[in-house]
């Protein structure tokens, strides 16, 4: 699409997270601005910078502007998420509000989690704009299984009152594959062919598709496993180390790796030393993203062994596909939305929360070079088509329609 077809269309964004770290929403915005929209995101500020004061800090990045609330995102408890939640979507409002009344939005486009944050977008529809909500994660299912509790508990109750209500105040729907836009469809009462899904797919100019034959480890009585990503209840890191441990026994240069952090990362420290292994579980120093890629060039597996579950069956690791593309074979739980797009001939799975599953995919993995390859190979096959590149015009798509929908 060229830039001179699409008349200026103004697009405020809000997410509860800091722009520049966040893959989805920067790829969707830098998208729509070579595209020709004058897009503007609100978000948090950095929480990794010292910084302090200047609370609506602007930059422009790529062509999309971008303003940083004084608002940082902290990991915590209950009550914390609570006061982020409410103080974004305030502050957030305020500043949709504005920067409606100066550059007046056609499309305000609201990142989830929470749902509730179309609230800060409200005036703007008054005043003529679109509302979309992007459903990035379901809320009632990731607190369920962070928290251990059942529909009927009162946050979840809650929670759920909050998705239906905000799901109803938008126009349109956006989610992250079709699994969740079968979720997001039955709890909003809109079909799920109304329902946009812009998958997390990683981009190939950060990730080009290595086509060089990987060196493989088997005779060198070694293995490098890496884990990329968030360390949280969800993620089982403990499934992983416990699983390191049995293998260290067939293996001994067995190595764990972990590029992330989060709350369960201690505890994921100290399951190593309890179990003796503390010199096969090595925490990384966090890199920029496009210096993820030569991290995994130096691994020999990549592993994601999230938990399944009403939200687990949801959840699609972004993280699988970077490292096919980087020519890993892959570890994987077996889970409902992972299998839908990558079958066993592609992927080692192992059955969710079993560590001595786990441990028996990795010894087949590591004593199998020709079962590895062939694996390998079928992944390539299908990475194409796993792509920003190839979801980036369903999103233009989406935008097209929505502006025609919207006069």
């Amino acid at each position: 699409m060229e830039n001179s077809k699409i008349a200026i269309c103004r697009v405020g964004m809000l997410v509860h997270s800091y722009y520049l770290t966040d893959a989805r929403v920067r790829r969707q915005a830098e998208f729509l601005a070579a595209q020709g929209y004058d897009v503007h995101v609100i978000c948090c500020a950095d929480s990794t910078s010292s910084k302090k004061g200047n609370e609506h800090r602007y930059q422009v990045v790529n062509g999309v502007h971008f303003y940083l609330l004084s608002l940082k995102k902290k990991r915590g408890n209950v009550l914390r998420y609570i006061f982020e939640y409410l103080a974004m979507t305030i502050m957030g409002g305020v500043k949709l509000v504005a920067l409606t009344l100066k550059k007046k939005f056609d499309v305000v486009h609201i990142h989830n989690m929470p749902d509730f944050m179309v609230i800060a977008g409200l005036i703007p529809k008054l005043l003529g704009a679109k509302l979309l909500l992007d459903v990035h994660d379901p809320m009632s299912e990731l607190f369920q299984e962070n928290y251990y509790i059942g529909n009927s508990h009162p946050l979840i109750r809650l929670i759920k009152l909050q998705e239906k209500l905000s799901y109803r105040l938008v126009d349109r729907l956006l989610t992250v594959s079709h699994t969740m836009a079968e979720n997001v469809s039955k709890k909003s009462g809109r079909a799920q062919d109304q329902i946009g899904v812009i998958h997390n797919f990683p981009d190939l100019s950060l990730f080009p598709i290595r086509n060089d034959e990987r060196k493989w480890p088997g005779n060198k009585n070694e293995l490098i496993c890496l884990y990329a990503g968030t360390v949280t209840e969800h993620y089982r890191l403990d499934v992983a180390v416990r699983a390191i441990a049995i293998v260290a026994r067939t293996i001994p240069g067995i190595k764990l790796q972990i590029l992330g952090i989060g709350n369960r990362l201690q505890k994921v420290l100290d399951l190593a030393r309890q179990l003796h292994i503390e010199d096969k579980v090595e925490h990384l120093k966090l890199v920029p993203l496009d210096k993820v890629k030569s991290i995994m060039a130096n691994a020999d597996v990549g592993i994601s062994p999230h938990q399944s579950g009403v939200f687990g069956d949801l959840y699609f690791s972004t993280k699988i596909i970077e490292f096919m593309t980087q020519g890993l074979p892959v570890i994987s739980s077996r889970t409902k939305t992972i299998e839908q797009h990558l079958s066993d001939e592609c992927v080692f799975y192992f059955n969710s929360g079993d560590e001595e599953d786990l441990a028996k995919q990795i010894i087949l993995l590591y004593n199998n070079k020709d079962l590895v390859a062939k694996k390998i190979n079928n992944a390539k096959k299908i990475l194409p088509r796993l792509s920003w590149q190839a979801e980036c015009q369903h999103l233009s798509s989406f935008y097209s329609e929505l502006r025609r929908w919207g006069g």
